[in-house]
């Protein structure tokens, strides 16, 4: 049995020198209108993992404030914030295989509960003197700002996932999901007739729905014409696409968690790969229904039906891993949203065909679980872990929470050679009576990092292979290695039986790490 004594604790130390974002090496190459680029894509050994030019990295990111507000919101946020920021914790890691990641909604969904009135407000749309938009103009303030938030992204090796639509702004309104009330969602959608020059309510209906709203109901179908308003859809896209299309170190997520019919993310999943460059990657956010996983309005737009169709690249799973379908509690999170990871990527492998599957947004974005979820990602099989705005009352302090925990995960992450990993659900055989359950994750045989929940320590049982290995106790949230040896670990001879680890108690999560020697 190897022993880690409840009254001894190593804290590792760490000097970190204090790097500026220019020095970082940044991981995409420069956009190329000529010729073609190294884009991101799935790692070709492991496709559960994403690569650029071949090296294989894990994305993490936290933020202080929603997804659209650096493009939208002008006076209000500070363009580069998290870019620098984020920037300079990747510059203090100093790995190439990991690397920030941040999302970006590019037009603002008029979702103020947060945030209060905003002034100025820029859309993609050119606004006119009676307040009302024209879908066929571009506002000229809003294209800059978006080129330098992708420029900048690109020069300090930020991953970007930029949605084309957002579900929020077009479901909440009169006759929605609710009604927020005017100012807010589609009351003050430029898509909504009242508020655009080119069509009426004749053409689109100023009112919404939870399900299938008319915004959804503009493509060709058996009993319908295309409406017009899917020119204005495809204009904005097209213009979309010549912004960014070029940018190698973007991800095209198709939505904000949408409620829309399958047929529509697919019309547009296929749309976009008729308009990209070759090799972008197009992926997709499905709400779920908070049962099963499955879409919150059409059941099959969901994670397992995206997995094994080839119009997408990616899955973003962060709403079938999150607090809606699992609670608060962050180890039924991270458990939970581990079971499913493992259900789509079985599927996955049943068809012959993985993909990456992403998490571009956590709501325990806090210190109170925030680290248990974050780690959970990983060590469930995804391919990113990224911290959502802070929903507490301390925001400062939730976001300085979330750089920290960042850091320690990628400074963890420098030194295991995940790519080569996938989950390992027959590794833990048993675990102390209190725990709620683990996750395991590695390459067969070779090297492992398991995941303990609940802070109860007591004998934690591995089905490994015979021979000498070395173990590691490590505790995210405080940053400590537990036991004799500290980060060095400890060496123990495996044979035929069980190794049998018996883990003090801890803070919140632990992280067994395992290499054979």
């Amino acid at each position: 049995m190897l022993q880690f004594p409840t009254c001894f604790s190593f804290r590792l130390l760490c000097v970190i020198a204090l790097a500026t974002a220019a020095l970082h090496a940044p991981l995409l190459s420069a956009v190329a209108d000529d010729g073609p680029v190294a884009r991101v894509r799935p790692y070709a050994e492991n496709p559960r993992y994403l690569a650029m030019d071949g090296v294989p990295f894990f994305a993490i990111g936290a933020t202080h404030r929603h997804s659209w507000t650096p493009i939208s919101r002008p006076a209000q946020f500070e363009l580069l914030q998290d870019l620098d920021r984020l920037a300079a914790a990747m510059a203090r890691i100093d790995s190439p295989h990991v690397r920030g990641f941040v999302r970006c909604l590019p037009y603002d969904p008029m979702n103020h509960m947060h945030d209060g009135p905003v002034d100025p407000l820029l859309q993609p749309w050119k606004r006119l003197d009676d307040g009302r938009y024209d879908l066929t103009e571009f506002e000229p303030a809003w294209e800059q700002r978006l080129r330098t938030f992708l420029d900048a992204a690109r020069q300090r090796g930020i991953l970007v996932s930029l949605e084309l639509w957002d579900d929020w702004s077009v479901t909440r309104g009169i006759g929605g999901a609710w009604d927020p009330g005017p100012g807010h969602g589609w009351h003050s959608h430029p898509f909504n007739p009242d508020n655009n020059v080119n069509y009426d309510r004749q053409v689109l209906p100023h009112t919404t729905r939870a399900c299938v709203s008319p915004f959804y109901e503009t493509l060709p179908a058996a009993n319908r014409d295309p409406s017009v308003v899917l020119g204005f859809q495809q204009r904005y896209v097209d213009h979309l696409v010549k912004l960014a299309g070029n940018y190698p170190n973007v991800l095209w997520n198709l939505s904000n968690e949408t409620r829309a019919p399958l047929v529509w993310s697919r019309y547009w999943a296929e749309y976009l790969r008729q308009h990209l460059p070759a090799g972008t990657m197009i992926g997709e956010m499905p709400s779920t229904n908070r049962r099963d996983g499955g879409g919150e309005c059409d059941p099959d737009l969901n994670p397992l039906t995206l997995a094994t169709d080839d119009r997408y690249d990616f899955v973003d799973i962060a709403q079938a891993v999150s607090s809606h379908g699992f609670g608060r509690d962050p180890a039924r999170q991270g458990i939970g949203g581990a079971e499913r990871i493992r259900q789509y990527q079985q599927a996955m492998a049943e068809v012959g065909k993985m993909k990456p599957l992403v998490v571009s947004k956590d709501y325990l974005s806090i210190p109170a679980g925030g680290t248990a979820v974050l780690w959970s990602r990983m060590t469930g099989g995804a391919a990113t872990s990224r911290f959502h705005r802070p929903y507490g009352k301390r925001p400062a302090a939730d976001t300085d929470f979330q750089y920290e925990a960042l850091e320690r995960m990628g400074r963890f992450l420098a030194g295991v050679p995940f790519w080569h990993f996938q989950p390992q659900a027959d590794l833990v055989a048993g675990l102390p009576q209190a725990s709620p359950g683990a996750n395991a994750i590695g390459r067969a045989g070779r090297e492992y990092l398991v995941q303990l929940f609940g802070g109860q320590g007591g004998q934690v049982t591995l089905q490994i292979a015979p021979g000498r290995w070395r173990v590691v106790l490590y505790e995210p949230k405080t940053d400590t290695y537990l036991g004799p040896g500290g980060q060095a670990g400890q060496r123990i001879e495996v044979g035929d039986d069980p190794l049998v680890v018996n883990v003090p108690d801890y803070d919140e999560t632990a992280i067994l790490h395992l290499r054979r020697l």
